[in-house]
């Protein structure tokens, strides 16, 4: 009788995608699995530079096709070929005799098409719900993101593990009928050894190639410049504080569907020679480096519904750098940023406390420090990636050992 317990691991975005993309905790999650049971990776290719290490921990199978995270286009093309493949992935695992599948991801319908031809034993992230992204502000939608939401939700109760990134989720999923025990609750993991403060020489030489002198204050945010950002309530907040800052800079780090807009408004603010815009950078190292010389950590939406389920990759990666946090008020976020204490909050509605919170750091660099220090230090107690991943596959090991959960 087979003893060594067999776990997949799929993924959209391809391995590296994904582990440069929220799952800084894969190779520890492979680590700890790997004496006691034998890892599966499904999924396409990455365009993210292989690792070979990891690739030898895990049993490969290749999708017929690459994903490019930095392709717009493939967000959409590639996503709908991974649905397609849903059935044929639940079946491989089927008869490879898997006996469970983590997939790290919420796309809408996907747990149950998994479901239907794999089996129960699924453990799934529940973080974005893209039925309620993409049709806010469309009644019209209404009615089937409200079916979707509910094929979701009967989907998820029959699991045996769920997880999610913030308390806000799993309430949320509680009063829809998933069981509280069986959500588990795990913060965006990060690799310290990847983001991290950095030391004042790569401060400077950072800063001076972006066109920063030690003087400026440096407000630091990365993502795909998408609406739901806010960006433009941004640029329009530093138009207003231009008298009263006028060393405030913004080093806006990513791209997507809002950069030209952004340039065009910038120019029309007049903020051209106060915004950089990196675009995408070249290597996790130059992010590091980009967003730890920087003065303050930005962390902003514009507080659509979906928004409060989130921690968000930016603020854990900022609170890593140890910045000092200045962050929309939203519900997940603010489980994690006390004002007063490693950051000050803002609501999004309420420009003038921006303004005033703003103000208030570039005041005092010992806040500033002791807000940084303070952020660094839960980062590295709560976010770190050994102890998100021995959180993330306990649940799963419990299950495929005792039988524990799930219907």
């Amino acid at each position: 009788m087979r003893q060594e317990k067999k776990i997949a691991f799929i993924h959209r975005y391809g391995l590296e995608g994904w582990t440069c993309c929220g799952g800084h905790a894969v190779p520890a999650m492979v680590d700890q699995l790997s004496p006691v049971a034998e890892v599966h990776f499904i999924g396409p290719e990455s365009s993210e530079p292989e690792n070979e290490k990891l690739r030898g921990k895990l049993h490969m199978h290749l999708l017929p096709w690459t994903f490019d995270r930095s392709n717009p286009k493939h967000k959409w093309t590639k996503t709908l070929r991974f649905y397609l493949a849903l059935p044929g992935i639940g079946r491989r695992c089927r008869k490879m005799g898997i006996d469970f599948i983590y997939w790290e991801e919420t796309l809408p319908l996907g747990t149950m098409i998994l479901r239907k031809f794999y089996g129960p034993n699924i453990g799934v992230m529940v973080m974005d719900f893209f039925a309620r992204i993409y049709t806010e502000g469309k009644p019209g939608l209404h009615g089937l993101r409200n079916w979707v939401e509910r094929m979701d939700c009967k989907s998820w109760q029959k699991l045996p593990v769920v997880y999610t990134h913030v308390e806000f989720a799993k309430k949320f999923l509680v009063e829809r009928g998933v069981q509280a025990d069986r959500i588990h609750v795990v913060p965006n993991p990060c690799d310290h050894s990847k983001f991290h403060p950095v030391d004042d020489e790569t401060r400077k030489t950072t800063r001076n190639k972006f066109g920063f002198s030690d003087d400026d204050l440096v407000l630091s945010h990365h993502g795909i410049l998408h609406p739901n950002k806010g960006n433009d309530w941004i640029l329009r907040r530093m138009a207003e504080l231009r008298d009263d800052l006028p060393n405030l800079k913004y080093l806006l780090i990513g791209d997507g569907p809002e950069m030209a807009h952004l340039k065009k408004l910038a120019e029309q603010l007049h903020l051209s020679d106060r915004i950089v815009f990196t675009g995408w950078l070249p290597s996790e190292k130059a992010l590091n480096q980009a967003l730890a010389s920087s003065d303050i950590g930005l962390v902003m939406r514009i507080g659509q519904e979906t928004d409060h389920f989130h921690m968000t990759d930016t603020l854990n990666h900022e609170m890593a750098c140890g910045k000092p946090i200045l962050a929309v008020q939203l519900e997940g976020i603010a489980e994690f940023i006390d004002n007063q204490t490693n950051g000050y909050l803002f609501p999004p509605e309420q420009p003038e406390i921006f303004c005033d919170k703003l103000k208030q750091l570039a005041a005092s660099p010992a806040k500033r420090m002791q807000f940084g220090a303070a952020a660094l230090e839960l980062s590295k107690r709560i976010c770190n990636y050994e102890t998100c991943a021995k959180k993330t596959i306990d649940p799963i090991l419990r299950h495929v050992q005792e039988g524990t959960g799930g219907a």
